[in-house]
């Protein structure tokens, strides 16, 4: 089987993808405590998603082996296998992390909001030591100022406390969390929020390139009955706020005031169509609107261009 697409693009991007659920006023979060968005700072880079695996038959002995450059050589034993088992072995990088920590130091600041980290230093002492160490090293030399000015905290955990620390919180700050912590806790905080097609997605790289996609990923049962012609109540929010958020950032990169204009109007024509109560099935269930209506993609779709065209005339 291929490899996961978005992860490859993510992998040669080398960046953080951040995503926020899109929130209204019809559907309150299954979290009670929640009353603000929870962004997710996912690291784009790394472990299981570029790792190696084997399968073994029968016993052995299962080895880890670094060989440098300068003849430097390491070795530990993985485990001695008295019969079948699988093993993985997945690497970062140091450059790479440092990315993923500047990155999220950033944007905590630019949208003024304390930043959380957290991952399971105290079982994997090396591998999520690294990640400990360069974001404590990171955030002393360059941005612990910059963070007290602002009136926002750098605050690390471990991923376990930060779990339970973020299901009592009011939300309201930024999450960064490793490639695979990401993946799973960017899926609950938007399913919690209200739905996974209720999300924003938006990739950051290091050398300045921006990376938007629909955080749900592909919904290939949904596609093969529309080959089939059959009607799908695929939610399109996730796919078209990744399409404004691009054509904005295309827009300030290249000073397009109408592209930009017309990337927040087709977002507002969404959140309006919405707010009227006109919903794909996965909202319905969720939403206090007492006057909702069920409609398949192509008429949210058709709702949405009829909003949209009434805000650009």
């Amino acid at each position: 089987m291929c490899k996961s697409t978005n992860g490859t693009i993510r992998d040669i991007l080398d960046g953080t993808v951040f995503r926020a659920p899109i929130i209204i006023d019809s559907v309150k979060p299954a979290v009670k405590s929640w009353k603000k968005p929870i962004t997710i700072a996912r690291h784009a880079y790394g472990d299981v998603y570029k790792s190696v695996e084997l399968r073994t038959k029968g016993a052995g002995v299962a080895k880890l082996v670094f060989e440098g450059e300068n003849g430097e050589r390491q070795e530990v034993v993985i485990q001695e296998l008295k019969g079948a088992g699988v093993l993985q072995g997945m690497h970062n990088t140091e450059k790479s992390i440092s990315s993923f920590a500047h990155s999220c130091f950033k944007y905590a600041l630019s949208l003024k909001q304390d930043l959380w980290f957290s991952t399971k230093d105290t079982i994997s002492k090396k591998y999520d030591g690294c990640f400990k160490e360069i974001f404590e090293n990171i955030f002393n030399e360059y941005y612990k100022q910059e963070f007290e000015k602002a009136g926002i905290t750098y605050f690390y955990t471990l991923i376990d406390d930060a779990v339970a620390r973020v299901v009592r919180s009011q939300g309201g700050f930024v999450w960064a969390c490793k490639n695979y912590d990401g993946d799973v806790m960017s899926d609950m905080v938007s399913t919690a929020f209200g739905s996974l097609s209720m999300m924003t997605s938006v990739l950051v790289s290091p050398d300045g390139n921006y990376e938007y996609e629909a955080a749900h990923g592909t919904v290939t049962r949904h596609y093969y009955k529309y080959l089939k012609g059959e009607k799908t109540g695929t939610n399109p929010m996730a796919t078209i706020f990744a399409w404004s958020g691009a054509l904005r950032k295309r827009g300030e990169l290249d000073n397009l005031p109408k592209l930009i204009d017309y990337a927040n109007k087709l977002e507002k024509a969404c959140i309006d169509t919405l707010d009227a109560g006109i919903m794909t099935k996965d909202l319905i269930a969720l939403s206090e609107n007492k006057n909702t209506k069920e409609v398949y993609t192509d008429e949210f779709i058709a709702e949405i261009k009829s909003r949209l065209s009434a805000l650009l005339a």
